[in-house]
């Protein structure tokens, strides 16, 4: 009884880790940046970067443009491949 009971837990651990992977895969995937980029990145750099994508917008909401921006947004111009 007690090892079925560790199987069950530690089936129920692999399962959360698997959807919290799978959140964090999709959050990288919402972020300004190349796929080669995000496809590479820890659980830390995506919240990392996440929460300084966010505080930006909060900054430079969309459609707020100052002088001499081009207003594309963060990462739009990607350079030469």
């Amino acid at each position: 009884a007690v090892v079925a009971m560790k199987e069950k837990s530690k089936n129920a651990a692999k399962t959360r880790r698997e959807k919290e992977n799978g959140e964090f895969y999709e959050l990288a995937k919402l972020l300004p940046l190349p796929s080669a980029i995000t496809s590479q990145l820890d659980k830390a750099s995506i919240i990392r970067l996440t929460t300084s994508y966010l505080k930006m917008r909060a900054v430079f909401p969309e459609g707020k443009t100052r002088p001499g921006l081009s207003g594309e947004g963060w990462g739009a111009h990607r350079g030469p491949k």
